[in-house]
């Protein structure tokens, strides 16, 4: 795997929360030198030698300075009619990281500094390059939920700014510790973290995730666990998230995420594709999933899933096509209750082509965004030109 240094890989993970451009971004480098995505594990294993070679701006004392920054053209508004629309300029990038990190450093740190989405103390508690590690970490961290670096990848078939499940950054005051291994081509990482939780405002109300992240009445502590498993191109991801509310709702979050990265076979390693799927359930009382519960305990929960799968037409070029669905307050069926539908409940598609050189990217991409009632104009076309170093 091509070195990146820590701060690059917080980078990678906060960059697509940040924007819907950022993913791409920060695998350029990656594409461009044809290697597999990196894994959680597979980063850790090389985080020193990232010091020592990554990318950024190294500075005295062993610190790395990187950043990333863009400007967006976007056609919002939009219908089937070819004119409708107006037009919008926005950034979605102003960004600015901080870390210092490597064996020879017992407590490191990394931070965001612009807007402090995260700022986080870690230390490393196994051997230096043992093939067991071990790393905690505590601060406001980047809750570790989904695939990785890209923490809650497309989810709804919307990302970062756009999409609209999960928070657009979703970090916390917490702590977490993270286990990895490597050996033969195989590699598994696990990591358990407590952080401040979502919470309720009033018995009834209906969970937003992107915004009830604030407690109302002392701290709702979240519990959590990411497990990954790669072996090769392939790499599978499961979450788990467990958060106690007031009014007894009780919050019980998974996901499974599969990616398969540019395989080593003809015409298959300029393909990859991804594919998620996360369920938020929110019980009506704190007896859910305890011997006994009735049917009655259930409450309510989201859904949302995706898939998306590119081709490269070069190294540094490729098309990408993008979809998912997102469902909120349901009452029955596996993903989607109809009975409850509103304008929040739909499926969003896009296809996009995105062209990157050394630390410059551009992309042109088009959304189409399908509400299950009262279908309203709000695709958009977007034109995007990002730096990243």
């Amino acid at each position: 795997m091509k070195p990146l240094h820590y701060a690059t890989l917080f980078c990678c993970a906060l960059l697509s929360a940040a924007g819907p451009a950022a993913a791409e971004a920060m695998e350029g480098d990656e594409a461009a030198a044809g290697k597999a995505a990196p894994s959680d594990d597979e980063a850790k294993r090389d985080e020193d030698a990232a010091n020592a070679h990554g990318g950024g701006y190294r500075l005295p004392g062993g610190i790395h300075l990187g950043g990333m920054f863009d400007a967006a053209y976007e056609r919002t508004d939009r219908s089937a009619d070819f004119t409708s629309g107006k037009n919008a300029f926005r950034s979605y990038h102003h960004l600015l990281f901080l870390s210092r990190q490597g064996d020879d450093i017992p407590v490191g740190f990394s931070a965001e500094l612009l807007n402090q989405y995260f700022y986080e103390l870690s230390t490393r508690l196994s051997e230096p390059r043992s093939r067991l590690r071990v790393l905690a970490h505590a601060g406001k961290i980047l809750v570790p939920f989904g695939p990785d670096p890209l923490f809650h990848k497309s989810y709804g078939g919307l990302t970062g700014s756009d999409q609209r499940t999960l928070p657009v950054v979703w970090s916390a005051i917490g702590a977490g510790v993270r286990f990895s291994y490597a050996a033969d081509g195989l590699s598994a990482s696990d990591e358990v973290y407590v952080v401040q939780g979502f919470d309720l405002s009033a018995p009834e109300q209906i969970l937003n995730m992107q915004r009830d992240l604030v407690a109302y009445d002392g701290a709702r502590i979240a519990f959590g666990n990411r497990l990954a498993l790669a072996a090769g191109p392939l790499t599978v991801w499961y979450s788990f998230y467990w958060n106690q509310m007031r009014f007894g709702r009780l919050l019980i979050m998974q996901a499974v995420d599969v990616a398969l990265w540019r395989p080593s076979l003809p015409v298959l390693n300029w393909l990859a594709l991804g594919a998620g799927v996360v369920r938020a359930h929110v019980s009506a009382t704190d007896k859910f999933g305890q011997p006994g519960a009735s049917s009655a305990e259930s409450g309510y929960f989201h859904f949302a899933d995706y898939l998306w799968m590119r081709a490269y037409v070069t190294a540094g070029l490729y098309v990408q096509a993008r979809s998912g669905l997102a469902t909120f307050n349901n009452r029955a069926g596996l993903a989607y209750d109809e009975r409850q539908a509103d304008a929040t409940d739909g499926s969003h598609h896009s296809i996009s082509i995105v062209y990157a050189y050394a630390s410059a990217q551009v992309m042109l991409a088009y959304y189409w965004n399908f509400e299950k009632v009262d279908e309203r104009p709000d695709d958009f076309l977007r034109l995007q030109v990002t730096y990243a170093f």
